[in-house]
């Protein structure tokens, strides 16, 4: 749990016979990395060749996903289920799964090109209906206005403009007529004088069509014959609609059955990719945590009925060989850790021979936060709105997870102090401290932790340096051995002299500052010499001044746990002072209640949250600094 898993490297050849049945197994297996073959590793095979028909499977998978992602579009596959195919895998061939594919295209399509078109025919019967409606409406209007040089044109407009129109025409003398409703659009036949054409025409060019009186009135329209056939074609839209429908509930399961198997097909593609081909021989290499040695072997004897050669390396090994080779990194932490993974995660991956300070970032952060936030009612609260968070929201898991660990520790740190929901001590006696009563103690405490948490980063590092067999940083690294006796002699020694009110002696002070002076020279000599350059004295000298400024500083900077813990205190005092002022009527008393009730929200939430980015920042800066390098990369197994 404090380092990463050991991972090997293995080398598979077999047959191409038995690629299928592998890439099944190691999907099933899961915790098996791909990588690219190296030539050095490929000495068994002679006649290299690629795979000629490699790029031609890629482009049939590429054009199987296109069309999936159209069809699962088109039929409306919720996204979710989408989602969870993705890990899962399904046996299945190329040629079966276009086969299956194109069936249900077929089916579907042929349906929703017939819907269209019959659309296309009903807009039709409905246009030549508007037109016919508008041959009798223009006899009634040109008998009662004959004489007029009348301007007649046709206004189509969506409804939500009905208004708008309107506002420009209520300064026109003119004659409106409802024709038509089609879907949104309404159809009016608008009649003006001539001199109001211009007008008119201001509307816009997509809103008004003027028409050719002697097209319409010589046209000759059977109404009836347009009406029985416009009753016939919605009712075979609407039957087909019920067949498409019916049809759409029936072929998500095949759809998602599909991706399944497109997803099986990827992950072979992936192995043939990586993998070296000569005639019917392949050969595949990757990574698999060390503790499953003997399962994965037992994957690819049973796949490949025996016809198999494999070797294993040490991670160490195939550094020796190749310093550039990438060993990836698979944490190994317990479930229930997962939120604060990510925490660690969010800062770098770890190196494959680095310590995994998940499990200690967990209990630091979780402590920072309870003593800067310390309140058993605002952690209660805290707790619970990230329970049902975490309970109701799988995306909201992560955050959820940190807010129950750090609620329950404010909840703790809250009975540490007494207070609750900001009253401290007069519903519970505090069994520790009180932040407010106790200001110079809790600001012990926090230079305490400060001294505590760099000291332990020191040492992490320490183990670190060992494990990379990098026995220079070891010996005369700023974080090494000299970068813990230069601390422990400007830092520790006089904390252990206050707390334990010892003589102070200062000769122990300045040797060990003066040791470890002499230490950190002879690195910068080494590192020089290293590189082929000289020793700059001032380069040497500010950097020993730098040290020594950052180790300060790290230190005094952990009193924020003391200062956030105040910080509380004073924000539920003033908005208490606030609620006290308002009392004394009805309106009062209820604005008052709104005043405590909004104050306790704000602080769970906005101090809440900057508590947060606070123990963050003394895990990253002032401890992740001292140690953790990171910049590894994370194990991202096929399955």
């Amino acid at each position: 749990m404090l380092f990463p898993e050991k991972m090997l490297e293995v080398h598979v050849l077999t047959t191409e016979d038995y690629l299928k049945d592998l890439s099944t197994g190691l999907m099933k297996f899961g915790e098996f990395e791909l990588k690219n073959v190296r030539l050095k590793d490929a000495e068994k095979l002679k006649a290299l060749e690629k795979a000629s028909d490699q790029e031609k499977q890629a482009e049939r998978v590429g054009n199987i996903k296109l069309r999936l992602d159209r069809l699962a579009s088109s039929v409306g596959v919720p996204e979710n289920l989408l989602k969870d195919t993705l890990d899962k895998r399904k046996p299945m061939s190329l040629d079966e799964l276009d086969s299956r594919l194109r069936k249900i295209e077929n089916e579907f399509y042929s349906l929703s090109e017939k819907i269209e078109s019959l659309e296309k025919e009903e807009l039709d019967l409905r246009f030549r209906k508007v037109r016919y409606n508008i041959r009798n409406q223009i006899e009634s209007v040109t008998k009662e206005l004959k004489g007029e040089k009348l301007f007649i044109v046709v206004v189509a407009i969506p409804k939500y403009e009905i208004q708008a129109v309107q506002k420009v025409l209520s300064n026109v003398p003119s004659l409106v007529q409802e024709v038509e409703e089609i879907g949104n659009v309404a159809v009016f036949l608008l009649v003006t004088p001539e001199n109001y054409k211009q007008e008119v025409l201001k509307l816009s060019a997509s809103f008004v069509k003027q028409i050719e009186l002697e097209e319409i009135l010589k046209e000759e329209v059977n109404i009836e014959e347009i009406e029985a056939k416009l009753i016939e074609v919605e009712s075979e839209k609407k039957r087909t609609k019920v067949i498409l429908d019916k049809l759409r509930e029936g072929i998500i399961d095949e759809i998602l059955e599909l991706y399944e198997g497109l997803w099986f097909n990827s992950v072979s593609l992936k192995i043939k990719n990586a993998s070296l081909k000569a005639k019917k021989f392949f050969l595949f290499s990757g990574w698999i945590p060390q503790r499953l040695k003997k399962e994965f072997e037992e994957v690819v004897r049973n796949a490949t009925r025996g016809v198999y050669v494999i070797e294993f390396k040490e991670a160490e090994k195939v550094l020796k060989e190749d310093k550039n080779a990438v060993v990836p990194t698979k944490l190994n932490n317990p479930k229930f850790l997962f939120s604060f993974e990510s925490l660690v995660k969010l800062y770098s991956i770890p190196k494959f021979f680095e310590i995994d300070p998940t499990i200690i970032l967990t209990v630091l952060y979780v402590i920072f936060y309870g003593m800067m936030f310390g309140d058993v009612g605002q952690g209660l609260v805290l707790f619970l709105v990230s329970l049902i968070l975490f309970l109701k929201f799988k995306n909201f898991r992560v955050i959820a997870g940190l807010g129950m660990a750090v609620g329950l520790s404010a909840a703790f740190f809250g009975v540490m102090y007494g207070s609750v929901f900001g009253i401290e001590e007069k519903i519970i006696p505090h069994v520790w401290i009180s932040p407010l009563h106790d200001v110079i103690e809790i600001m012990k405490v926090s230079i305490l932790i400060g001294a505590f948490v760099i000291t332990l980063g020191l040492i992490l590092n320490i183990i670190n340096t060992i494990r990379a067999k990098n026995f220079v940083e070891l010996v005369f690294g700023h974080h090494g051995l000299a970068g813990l006796i230069f601390y422990s002699s400007l830092v520790i020694y006089p904390i252990y002299v206050f707390l334990t009110n010892s003589k102070f002696d200062f000769s122990i002070m300045l040797w060990g500052i003066l040791i470890a002076i002499v230490m950190f020279v002879i690195e910068a000599i080494i590192e020089a010499k290293h590189h082929h350059q000289k020793v700059s004295p001032i380069s040497v000298f500010f950097n020993i001044f730098e040290v020594f400024i950052s180790f300060i500083s790290n230190t005094v900077s952990f009193i924020r746990i003391a200062g956030f813990a105040l910080n509380h205190t004073a924000l539920v005092i003033t908005f208490s002072s606030i609620a006290e002022v308002l009392k004394g009527s009805t309106i009062g008393d209820i604005l008052a209640l709104i005043v405590i009730v909004f104050g306790h929200l704000f602080i769970i939430g906005f101090e809440g949250f900057i508590v947060g980015i606070q123990a963050l920042r003394l895990s990253y800066y002032e401890f992740f600094t001292k140690f953790f390098k990171g910049g590894g990369k994370a194990f991202e197994p096929i399955k």
